[in-house]
């Protein structure tokens, strides 16, 4: 531990505050301007927190549509424990991380095909602007460059105490390769105060920490895969390097010590937008004891925080080739090896352009993906999760 050096000076968990309405924050072309001391200790810390980004109408919608989400999960457990029969193997039973996971859900239509809250707030509103900002993109010099949405993911965090370690997101959660950039916008959904738990932790500056690559290479992140990918599921299992994504704690235990020691927990307000960097460390907060002994008492719902994940990266990001879980490439093995820009243009919008601003034809292909091509691509992903599964740790 004493190698890594002395502890870096890590400044509180600052939430900038902000308001759009008022055209203050807006140039000629509607692009979003981050002050210069959000872009600062955006580069500085890999983070920064934003209060009043999103409108209350959205956030209402987003509520509806998520609180959908949640029934829909309560729905299914119930039917699960009645139809199924309780057999006592003598085995654990297998701890999961979230509530519910629902990954692209930007491509959820409904009956009358129209879009979706997560694709209005991932495409349409000032998020993606804020995204092309910190991904210093924004300028109009830099005039054939797109940001595209490369993941979205939404969560349900509930009161089961596993969570993944501290980790940087994989191929199966962010589907480029390491040289992209990326910046995640991670929305909360629910008020997340920190003395409560069940929300988000960054490790400040760990994407530039002298000790990250030593991290990338223990927890066998992307930067550890092979040119030209994995050729099966054997591939994986016999030669994908590290020891999990989520084991950085039993693996080195002097580097989840330095990054517990460099944490930051922000306290959330449902609405607040956390923008970090893609190579930054993070893990999810389990609930605190406390809120759910008093929830308990209370005789209250059990306690379930909603999130809502965006993965932003430029067009130039390149989709991993090989075998995999990605159902872009499931579907057109083309795809591997493409810039998310290329995919768009010769195939279809798996990862739809959000900057300068969304396209509309790429809306009614996602559509189509949505009906044709999304939903055999992802059961065929499911089923390659399920043999990798022995080398494959949850994320967030």
């Amino acid at each position: 531990y004493r190698k890594l050096g002395p502890l870096p000076s890590i400044g509180p968990p600052k939430i900038y505050e902000i308001h759009p309405a008022s055209g203050d924050y807006f140039d000629d072309q509607q692009h979003f301007l981050v002050s210069e001391e959000m872009r600062l200790a955006f580069e500085r810390d890999g983070v920064i927190a934003v209060r009043g980004i999103i409108d209350s109408e959205t956030l209402d919608a987003l509520d509806r549509a998520s609180a959908t989400l949640v029934q829909e999960q309560r729905l299914k457990d119930e039917t699960k424990a009645k139809e199924t029969p309780k057999v006592l193997t003598g085995r654990p039973k297998s701890a999961k991380q979230f509530f519910t996971v629902k990954q692209g859900a930007i491509f959820m239509f409904d009956d009358d095909n129209q879009t979706s809250h997560f694709l209005r707030v991932s495409m349409m509103s000032n998020v993606p602007k804020v995204a092309a900002a910190l991904l210093q993109l924004g300028d109009q010099t830099c005039s054939n460059q797109t940001v595209r949405i490369l993941r979205d993911i939404f969560l349900a965090k509930d009161e089961e105490e596993y969570i993944c370690g501290w980790h940087v997101d994989d191929i199966g959660f962010w589907p480029a390769l390491s040289d992209a950039p990326g910046v995640n916008a991670w929305i909360a959904l629910d008020d997340m105060p920190v003395d409560r738990g069940g929300g988000f932790a960054v490790a400040v500056g760990s994407h530039t920490a002298s000790w990250r690559e030593a991290a990338y290479n223990l927890t066998g992140s992307t930067h550890t895969y092979p040119v030209g990918g994995f050729k099966s599921s054997r591939d994986i299992l016999q030669n994908r390097p590290g020891n999990g994504t989520c084991n950085i704690k039993d693996t080195a235990p002097h580097l989840h010590r330095r990054m517990e020691e460099t944490k930051r927990i922000y306290d959330l307000k449902r609405g607040d937008v956390v923008f970090h960097q893609r190579w930054l460390f993070h893990r999810t907060v389990p609930m605190e004891r406390n809120a759910i002994s008093g929830r308990i008492a209370s005789d209250g719902d059990h306690l379930v925080y909603r999130r809502y994940s965006i993965r932003y990266g430029p067009g130039s990001s390149i989709i991993p080739p090989g075998y995999g879980t990605e159902p872009s490439v499931i579907s057109d093995d083309n795809n591997g090896g493409r810039t998310a820009d290329d995919v768009a243009h010769l195939d279809a919008a798996w990862y739809p352009q959000v900057w300068p601003t969304f396209e509309q034809n790429e809306i009614e292909q996602m559509k189509m993906l949505a009906m044709e091509r999304l939903p055999e691509a992802v059961e065929k992903s499911e089923q390659r999760k399920r043999v990798i599964r022995p080398r494959r740790t949850r994320q967030h």
